[in-house]
């Protein structure tokens, strides 16, 4: 009997187009978009034109140092600081009239790079042109510890150089670890959004339910029946979304191609990757039927799971900054965090299986206790009639 009511809500979700839409097409299309947004940030490692500001009277040789590289583009303007303020140019710089003069006389002559605090553009802008001036007074240094015999080395005892632990690591694996799960995990709540309302509030807002509950059915069979249609919906997705993610990032990428690798210990990615999926989608697809079946109308069901998305999003946020080596065995005890954390060991081919252990016994268990929870309200006639 519940293969029956599975297969009938399962066919009824799919005439409406709008379920197959929003649960399917436009994940896909915000997923494909994602993926683009950061290929395209990583290829470009630097601004294309960097615009600088200086007065016409500024020393020549700090304009030289400018204009000798290829990415700055130097503005000559009566007020630089106005030229950032109305967007001409991305920083301003203030240089004394007798800057090589002072610097002759031994003395430290002072330059101001301006910029707009409000853009990173403009920043990313005073951190090149500050190389840049960096590598001129190191080699000025240089020539005046020449000139008095001495060595370099004398004012520069040891050199600190920073290396990341992975030798093969520009940063497209950390760029794929930071959206990877949020577009997977999103198109799994994506998906089970859209039915999830209709299954149980649209019913009560047509008048359906109480036809539907006069049938020799049981009712936890029609509870379970439409929890697993809602499920599959969030599996499929995630799925579909998970498949877009990797068509587009080996087919449509340049940077992000190389750094998405799953050689090693496939099968195991593969088996916990899909448990992992499923019992997001279970757990996601009982916490909907709760809240649908709390309102009485659609609208009210999409009031109530808009502030639920925005708790699941939550453990992206908190995990963003956290490397693999830092995850901790009790915060895959905690539901919808554990599958993000998981998500991102995996693609960093870390295969920890009391990691797995944990998610997948927290997850059951999450789904075990509101499911009890749902058949309660689900038995009671003031939870699924609705109000009046």
């Amino acid at each position: 009997m519940i293969w029956h009511i599975y297969k009938k809500e399962l066919i009824d979700c799919l005439r409406d187009r709008k379920t197959i839409i929003f649960s399917v097409l436009i994940p896909i299309l915000l997923n494909v978009g994602i993926i683009f947004f950061a290929d395209n940030m990583m290829a470009s490692d630097q601004i294309d034109s960097m615009s600088v500001a200086v007065t016409k009277n500024s020393d020549a040789s700090v304009i030289d140092w400018l204009k000798n590289d290829d990415n700055i583009k130097v503005i000559e303007s009566k007020n630089p600081l106005s030229a950032v303020e109305q967007g001409k140019a991305l920083a301003a710089l203030k240089i004394p009239g007798n800057f090589s003069s002072e610097m002759r006389n031994m003395k430290s002559p002072e330059v101001t790079v301006y910029i707009d605090s409000s853009s990173m553009n403009s920043g990313a802008t005073a951190d090149y042109i500050q190389n840049i001036l960096n590598k001129h007074r190191e080699a000025i240094v240089t020539e005046r510890l020449g000139q008095l015999n001495l060595n370099s080395q004398t004012i520069a005892p040891f050199n600190v150089v920073e290396k990341g632990v992975s030798k093969e690591d520009d940063g497209s694996l950390t760029m794929i670890a930071m959206f990877a799960p949020m577009i997977i995990i999103m198109g799994v709540l994506g998906g089970i959004l859209p039915s999830a309302n209709d299954i149980f509030a649209g019913e009560k807002e047509r008048k359906t339910m109480e036809a539907l509950l006069m049938s020799p059915v049981k009712r936890t069979q029609l509870l379970v029946g439409k929890w697993l249609t809602i499920s599959t919906f969030g599996i499929i997705s995630g799925l579909l979304s998970t498949l877009a993610f990797v068509l587009s990032v080996r087919y449509l990428t340049t940077v992000l191609n190389n750094a998405l690798q799953l050689k090693g210990h496939f099968t195991t990615f593969i088996f916990s990757f899909l448990v992992s999926l499923t019992l997001l989608a279970l757990l996601g697809a009982m916490v909907l039927c709760i809240l649908s079946l709390l309102a009485s109308s659609v609208k009210e069901a999409q009031s109530y799971t808009s502030q639920i998305m925005m708790v699941a999003i939550l453990p992206y946020f908190l995990l963003m900054g956290k490397s693999v080596h830092e995850l901790q065995p009790s915060g895959f005890l905690i539901p919808i965090y554990n599958v993000f954390a998981l998500m991102k060991q995996l693609l960093y081919g870390v295969y920890d299986m009391q990691s797995l252990a944990y998610t997948i016994g927290s997850l059951s268990v999450c789904t075990i206790v509101l499911f009890t929870i749902g058949y309660t309200m689900f038995t009671k006639s003031r939870w699924v009639l609705g109000k009046g």
